[in-house]
């Protein structure tokens, strides 16, 4: 860019201002320097004034439209003044594509609307423009709510890169603009925007990271926020390797918290924790003086969830801690206590807290957890996950039957919220208590077996069944359950050698009652491999006699069965 810059100076002082006119609109070259744009400006008007020209129009009206500040701080007064350059540059030169677009874009963003169709209509015969299609169809619709989205038939084959870019964000905001519209117009609207982004990156890329492209692309920062822009669009499409990608290399050119948080989302969908975790700490490092409380709160959920997944724990505290802190730390009237993905993420803090002291041992300050589970069972009395956290401290207070009472709520609004999981969790957490606490055996047993019934494939579920279903002597059930805990036992950690001994043990004993002696005998023996148990040993006998017994005979026996 500051190589046209450069040579669009070269070209103004030798009056060659269509050169100059070139670099600096087709180019997007005019410098950030403050104090010489102003000095562009200055030099152009004053030769403007002693002799009007059509291309010193076109520079005058490009610092009218995107740099006002130079000549003015009042923005419809430079819109204004745009359109009587714009004119004056058509009445020397009719067909200078320039002079029309900028005209039409000062009544585009004056909200007048109708006038700038002409402009916008020639303009588009000089040059063709994606954008500006874009934008003619958005003003031909202005008063039809539901405007008939085949007609708007847009090439997003162009070669210049900021063209294709602009016509993807138009169509972004056509999306946003209609969200009424049918599924089939919203899936091709969004290819094309899709497509546009696609053809600016790659012009872009071409010019800046494999240099061999056109000059007029080179703009790092309009290729980062391409980036940032194609890689929400990856990820979406669950391309998250790409979109990791993409962002990567959009942050080479121009570094900013919006694209470095896309990354950080295609590294959590994509289950990238420990890169995620890194992305998360480098936004509240670098940019959380310019975060809103919103994004703050929910960057430190998710670096929170992060931490959960690699069980560090002790860094998933910290962050919760501080989360919480900074939660407090609202004042009682503000807002924010309330905002929905705020009171979301504090509510995340509360659960990762329960589990990490459930994890690590931790015995937590009751009194405590149970003014904060009330405090958010105010703002969100239908949370299934606070319902049971709540219900965990009831059952550290011992009181049964609020806990019971607490996940009774609990299915109630998983189940209305379809949260299938979450309804596992509550019958398991009622059967628990129902065995363990209570003795209740009949009540659990049916607890466990509707949560299996759900989907539940845990191997503590199905354990606690197999242990209901053995003393009620639910025989086959008892082998059933028995066979599917062994099945995921691989994926569990931490069961110890007795609480394995004991499912075989149930099992052979369940199969002995069945009179499947051959498949007691086996698991008898798997199981005082794991544990001795007299049970399993007395058990193992009378197996291997019964099934010594029912496999000996004389020849009628053998032959006729009897």
């Amino acid at each position: 860019m500051n190589t046209l810059h450069q040579e669009a100076i070269e070209a103004f002082r030798q009056k060659n201002y269509a050169v100059a006119a070139k670099n600096w609109i087709k180019g997007h070259a005019l410098p950030d320097d403050r104090e010489e744009l102003k000095e562009i400006y200055l030099w152009a008007n004053s030769l403007n004034e002693t002799s009007p020209d059509s291309d010193l129009c076109s520079i005058l009206g490009l610092i009218a439209l995107d740099h006002h500040d130079i000549f003015t701080n009042d923005r419809e007064k430079a819109l204004l003044q745009c359109i009587e350059w714009s004119k004056q540059g058509i009445s020397i030169s009719p067909n200078h594509p320039w002079c029309h677009r900028h005209a039409g874009s000062s009544f585009y963003w004056m909200n007048q609307w109708e006038e700038a169709v002409p402009y916008y209509e020639k303009a588009i015969s000089l040059v063709p423009s994606p954008t500006l299609q874009v934008r003619l169809f958005t003003i031909k619709n202005k008063k039809n709510p539901h405007p008939d989205f085949l007609l708007l038939d847009v090439n997003p084959e162009t070669t210049e890169a900021m063209e294709a870019y602009n016509a993807g964000v138009e169509i972004n905001r056509m999306l946003n603009q209609y969200p009424q519209m049918s599924e089939f117009e919203k899936e091709r609207l969004t290819q094309l925007k899709r497509d546009c982004y696609a053809v600016a990156y790659r012009l872009y890329r071409k010019t800046l990271m494999e240099r061999n492209g056109d000059p007029y692309n080179e703009d790092p920062h309009t290729f980062a926020m391409c980036c940032n822009n194609l890689g929400i669009e990856l990820i979406n499409q669950e391309k998250y390797d790409e979109a990791i990608t993409v962002t990567t290399e959009g942050m080479k050119f121009s570094y900013f918290m919006y694209i470095l948080q896309n990354r950080f989302n295609a590294h959590l969908e994509a289950g990238n924790f420990e890169e995620a975790v890194a992305d998360g700490e480098k936004l509240m490092e670098d940019f959380i003086d310019g975060m809103d409380s919103v994004t703050y709160f929910t960057i430190t959920d998710q670096v929170c969830s992060s931490y959960m997944e690699l069980k560090d724990y002790e860094s998933a505290m910290e962050w919760l801690n501080a989360g919480m802190e900074s939660y407090y730390s609202l004042d009682a009237t503000d807002s924010l206590l309330t905002h929905p993905e705020i009171v979301r993420c504090f509510t995340n803090f509360y659960i990762y807290k329960a589990k990490i002291e459930e994890q690590t041992g931790i015995k937590p300050n009751v009194n405590t957890a149970s003014q904060e589970a009330d405090s958010i069972l105010e703002e969100m009395p239908d949370n299934p996950s606070i319902l049971i956290s709540r219900s965990n401290i009831f059952l550290e207070e011992e009181n049964y039957e609020k806990a019971l009472e607490c996940l009774q709520y609990a299915i109630h609004f998983a189940s209305e919220q379809n949260k299938i999981r979450s309804v596992q969790v509550v019958l398991y957490n009622m059967g628990y208590i129902q065995v363990v606490k209570l003795q209740d055996e009949t009540s659990a047993f049916e607890s466990f077996e509707q949560s299996i019934a759900l989907g539940n494939e845990d191997f503590w579920c199905y354990y606690w069944a197999v242990h209901c279903g053995y003393h009620l002597q639910e025989n086959e059930k008892t082998v059933e359950y028995a066979l599917l805990a062994l099945q995921v036992l691989p994926q569990q950690e931490g069961v110890t050698k007795d609480i394995i001994a004991e499912v075989y043990e149930h099992i052979g004993t369940a199969q002995l009652d069945l009179g499947q002696y051959a498949d007691a005998a086996e698991n008898l023996k798997l199981s005082l491999q794991y544990n001795h148990s007299s049970i399993a040993e007395d058990n193992l006998k009378t197996a291997e006699a019964e099934n010594k017994r029912n496999s000996s005979g004389g020849f009628f026996k053998k032959m006729f069965g009897k």
